[in-house]
């Protein structure tokens, strides 16, 4: 029962983490990992990134609905921010899985972007979920490594 509960606390903080921005997802894995058996290494991270995922979800659907901009010049500029997306259906993969898997540039920022583009939900949610798994994952391995490393 205690690992379903870290499990379920996990997804919960890392939805929470997705939506605000001062909530830290990485320093949460790290502290559940460590006190976390390895067994529940891969659960961990999946439940971490299926929360942020979560969010970010909700990020991209902000960012599609974000039409009623104050202000021409800024309607003006998502407007050809749109455009030129839609001339590049390709190039956004490669942003949202370096986004997502070395937080550079904000990933808070790119999921709200590519809703504002409008990339297709699918490959946004595809790649992220990737690039968080990638993230969390190297996150989650470090303590566990450390426990190994002394336990020998």
């Amino acid at each position: 029962m205690t690992g379903f509960i870290l499990l379920m606390g996990t997804l919960g903080y890392c939805v929470v983490s997705g939506l605000v921005p001062l909530v830290n997802a990485e320093l949460y894995l790290l502290a559940a990992s460590a006190a976390a058996p390895p067994e529940l290494a891969v659960p961990l991270v999946l439940a971490g990134t299926l929360g942020q995922m979560t969010a970010k979800a909700a990020m991209y659907g902000a960012g599609r609905g974000v039409v009623r901009i104050p202000g021409k010049r800024v309607k003006g500029w998502f407007e050809e921010a749109e455009a030129w997306a839609q001339t590049r259906p390709n190039t956004g993969g490669s942003l949202v899985l370096v986004s997502a898997a070395s937080g550079f540039p904000p990933f808070y920022l790119t999921s709200i972007a590519c809703g504002i583009v409008r990339y297709r939900f699918l490959p946004f949610l595809a790649l992220g979920f990737l690039g968080r798994f990638i993230r969390f994952g190297a996150v989650v391995l470090f303590p566990q490594i450390g426990k190994a490393l002394l336990n020998q």
